[in-house]
């Protein structure tokens, strides 16, 4: 998914004197605390996504890791999961940030390492939010002949969210989106008669896990003909009456200025443009439309987490720049930066409670997983199958 700065302005803006001394305080540290240090001199290469760290002058949080323990932080970024993967291939890397199902790929292909937990001082399991650690936990076991994967053995969750709706309240009522679910990207005409503006997200995957979901298929395992229903029901969409387009980063800029009516778009991205909105008299909602009677699927959950490379150079200091990640400061300067879900109850329950950070902002940001919210599964004659189905049968509708 597209990662944007969400708050940047924001929380220059805001900053508090209590956070502005949190931010400083390991810069502090005495020249024999430094050269105690076992990380002094070394080096840790940290590939993450763009815009996905807050290090900015005022709440950097790579610095003070830097100066306390002696070290180096070097950040270098991609902007999507195979650009990455692709770059892994030339390039080594200590600590990764892929999403889930690269995740998988990773494990499978040997190029992570299993996960020391006596290593951390900080972070432990039970330390994220409930609702997605029994999401992991379902990930790891066989389901339908599908082997599980136990994320959790080679990663940290950094962030996460969920795929959904977000939609103008203006000329779409909650209780349509509530009836309909996926189905109000079906709808021609919105409640004030006009021709209704519908944007898809420019991902096969994305777009069939609605789809799959929308007529209460899975979407870890589906077979042909349910993929073939999928695709009628995306062919529906398509030539429904309303104007449909098809997008993908423009979204975080074009829906805050209401280019669309309703879109299917990631919880995180949508928080970026619900704090973007320039008309108050028609706020922009999120909703997750509930799963269909009889079914076990709601949406597709995803998580982008923390992983060592087999191939880390510094293994202790990738456990101490992860563990130092999963702080509730730390922790707290990152989501309110980059507008992603935290994964750490603690700090969850403070930034969606009353005076949090993003207590306003809605279901975008304050998410609840359920048993019918799947991860997405390395497969790649899957993926190559929908992309072809994406490309040849529906974006040339």
């Amino acid at each position: 998914m597209k990662k944007k700065n969400l708050f940047v302005a924001v929380v220059c803006s805001i900053l508090s004197v209590s956070s502005l001394a949190a931010c400083g305080s390991g810069t502090g540290d005495s020249v024999s605390e430094i050269a105690d240090s076992p990380f002094k001199g070394q080096t840790l290469e940290f590939f993450n996504w763009g815009e996905y760290i807050d290090n900015t002058q005022e709440t950097n949080v790579i610095t003070p890791f830097e100066k306390k323990y002696g070290c180096k932080i070097n950040l270098s970024t991609f902007d999507t999961n195979e650009s990455m993967l692709t770059k892994l291939e030339t390039t080594a890397y200590d600590v990764l940030v892929p999403s889930d199902y690269a995740i998988e790929q990773l494990a499978v292909q040997n190029k992570l390492q299993s996960l020391d937990y006596s290593k951390f001082k900080t972070y432990a399991k039970d330390k994220l939010v409930p609702s997605l650690k029994e999401d992991l936990e379902n990930l790891a076991k066989d389901v339908n002949g599908v082997k599980g994967f136990d994320l959790m053995n080679y990663a940290v969750p950094y962030t996460w969210g969920m795929v959904g709706l977000i939609y103008d309240s203006s000329v779409i009522s909650a209780d349509e989106i509530k009836q309909e679910g996926w189905n109000a990207l079906k709808q021609a005409k919105n409640k004030d008669g006009s021709q209704r503006k519908v944007c898809l997200y420019d991902a096969s995957r994305d777009v069939y896990s609605a789809a799959l979901a929308a007529n209460g298929l899975d979407f870890v395992n589906p077979n042909d003909e349910q993929i073939s229903t999928a695709t009628s029901w995306l062919k529906e969409v398509v030539n429904s009456g309303a104007k449909v387009s098809f997008s993908t980063e423009e979204i975080l800029d074009d829906m805050p200025n209401h280019k669309y009516d309703i879109c299917l778009d990631y919880s995180g991205d949508a928080a970026y443009s619900i704090t973007n909105e320039v008309d108050p008299k028609s706020p922009l909602k999120y909703y997750v439309p509930d799963a269909q009677p009889g079914a076990n699927v709601r949406t597709n959950i995803y998580t982008d987490a923390l992983c060592i490379t087999s191939t880390c150079k510094n293994v202790d200091l990738a456990y101490a720049w992860i563990d130092y990640l999963c702080q509730n400061d730390v922790a707290a300067k990152n989501t309110e930066y980059i507008g992603y879900t935290t994964p750490l109850n603690d700090v969850y329950e403070a930034e969606t409670g009353e005076g949090g950070y993003f207590a306003d902002i809605g279901d975008a940001y304050r998410i609840t997983a359920t048993d019918g919210d799947h991860f997405y599964r390395y497969n790649a004659e899957l993926k190559a199958k929908l992309d072809e189905l994406w490309t040849s049968q529906i974006h040339v509708l």
